[in-house]
């Protein structure tokens, strides 16, 4: 740590927590388009909050989805030193890194537990270790440190009412990344050399990694993303009930996210589940629509 820094800037000064706190913001915005939107619906304080959340899940993300990086060992390294940053800076409660700062002050308010941003890096490690799964068990022990513990997270920071929340919230973040992996299969594979796809899904449809290579989009690959979609909505309704535990004050952002990642699976049934024609995604003018109708309570 740079004890000159901090005796410069320290970590305690307002304006200092601002500035990080203005970079997570300026992160979320970058990277988490309906994300972004979706916050806006949250109170001040409490989005600041989910924007230091988003940035310590997003800045880790990025070093094991860096196109750019020379190679594993690199991302490995880079991700080691990240991590070890950040349990120095909850150890110490603060950072001379203005994003860190911001980051740890937002766990230590929240109460969120070491444990759940090491399920978090995990995952993140598990990215550069694994390019496929074998089963959807398999996938749900990736997706509860990728998605799940962000959903546990969200949770802390928006408030809620009944410990019963938390089952559901670790649902809705699977859901929404099934919902990511849906719509994202062609970069996963091209840009990053991963399928998270379960292998025994993808057989049982008569396909496998080499027709994703291909980009087949016949009546095997539609059948399989039928049934993943209607998979994926499943879980969506499993975390539905735990929305009217969270505090009211933040309850409408979560219900916005709820239907605008829904929404996507829509925009793949539109796109007669061709994913690999281009990413699909909701515009401004539907994400307004479906903002309105999570404010009148309709899920759909």
């Amino acid at each position: 740590m740079n004890y000159t820094m901090l005796m410069e800037r320290s970590p305690e000064d307002s304006s200092f927590l601002a500035e990080g706190l203005q970079k997570c913001k300026e992160i979320t915005r970058k990277y988490g388009t309906s994300f972004y939107f979706a916050t806006q619906f949250f109170p001040r304080e409490t989005r600041d909050g989910i924007y230091a959340i988003y940035a310590f899940a997003r800045i880790p993300d990025e070093i094991v989805d860096d196109h750019n990086k020379i190679g594993k060992a690199e991302s490995l390294a880079e991700l080691n030193q990240w991590r070890e940053k950040w349990l120095e800076a909850m150890s110490a409660g603060c950072s001379d890194d203005a994003v860190m700062n911001a980051i740890v002050k937002a766990f230590r308010k929240y109460k969120i537990p070491v444990e759940e941003g090491e399920a978090f890096l995990r995952s993140m490690f598990m990215d550069e270790e694994k390019a496929s799964y074998a089963n959807y068990a398999e996938l749900e022990e990736y997706m509860y440190g990728s998605a799940g513990v962000i959903g546990l997270m969200v949770t802390r920071v928006v408030g809620f009412s009944s410990e019963a929340a938390f089952p559901h919230a670790l649902k809705l973040g699977y859901a929404f990344q099934l919902t990511n992996f849906l719509r994202d299969i062609k970069e996963d594979f091209f840009d990053l050399g991963r399928v998270y796809m379960p292998q025994d899904e993808l057989a049982r449809f008569g396909l496998s990694n080499e027709d994703i290579e291909r980009k087949i989009c016949d009546e095997r690959f539609i059948a399989f993303m039928k049934w993943q979609i209607e998979r994926n909505r499943e879980v969506y309704k499993e975390a539905l009930p735990g929305i009217p535990m969270l505090a009211w004050r933040g309850r409408l952002a979560v219900r916005v996210s709820y239907v605008l990642y829904k929404a996507i699976l829509g925009e793949i049934e539109r796109a007669n589940y061709n994913v690999y024609l281009g990413r699909v995604r909701t515009t401004f003018r539907q994400k307004v629509w479906l903002s309105m109708k999570a404010l009148a309570g309709i899920y759909e």
